[in-house]
């Protein structure tokens, strides 16, 4: 009885402290100031989910959407299913569909481990929504691809620093994140902006790109 209790408490615990990390990280405003800026892509930059868990799983991407959309682009977040592959590449997949249906057109943007679950889908795709693709990595720790079919659109690669030092809380519950998902070569906190000293060098690399697909937009006109 009493090891089923503390057991009970143990999940008590753990409940409270992932929930607790999570709101606290979501609900932290990092301030800054805007960069000089006047050339806007021509279609949206559409950031998309990495892997969650319990630990891990609101406003994946922290401020980087916003601080990417406070300089005038037009962002959008796609929320795929946390972390059975399956179900992600199926929400993926019909993603894309409903894009293609729609003629829409975008700049899309994944981290390195949604990059490599959906890469074969990506290799395959054979519409005309998807503009561009950007992975997002850690700094030298990028998906390496053993195939030699090319893609059908250009792929660019944003390497970020992962040195970052984010809030203990925060450090904990991701911890637990990694330890729950194994399987994944999950991102930093730093490269996800979770980390105040490093957010704003990551997040001008990730504007400094948004700019390069402006200039690519322009010159298809």
């Amino acid at each position: 009885m009493d090891f089923i209790v503390i057991l009970l408490s143990l999940f008590v615990i753990t409940l409270a402290l992932a929930i607790f990390s999570n709101r606290a990280r979501a609900r932290k405003e990092i301030h800054f100031e805007l960069q000089p800026n006047c050339l806007l892509t021509r279609w949206p930059l559409v950031f998309v989910t990495g892997p969650r868990s319990f630990f891990y799983f609101d406003k994946y991407w922290n401020q980087y959407t916003s601080f990417i959309a406070e300089h005038g682009y037009e962002v959008f977040n796609v929320r795929l299913p946390w972390n059975k592959t399956t179900l992600r590449k199926e929400r993926f997949k019909e993603f894309l569909k409903q894009q293609e249906q729609a003629h829409q057109k975008f700049h899309l943007f994944l981290d390195s481990p949604t990059f490599a679950e959906m890469e074969d889908l990506l290799r395959n795709h054979n519409g005309t929504c998807l503009i561009s693709v950007t992975e997002i990595s850690d700094a030298g720790k990028s998906h390496p691809s053993s195939s030699l079919k090319p893609f059908p659109f250009p792929v660019g690669l944003i390497e970020l620093n992962p040195d970052g030092k984010a809030s203990f809380f925060t450090k904990l519950s991701y911890t637990l994140h990694l330890a729950s998902l194994t399987r994944y070569r999950l991102l930093s906190l730093s490269s996800l902006g979770a980390a105040p000293e490093t957010f704003l060098t990551n997040a001008k690399m990730l504007l400094e790109r948004a700019h390069d697909l402006a200039e690519t937009d322009l010159r298809s006109e």
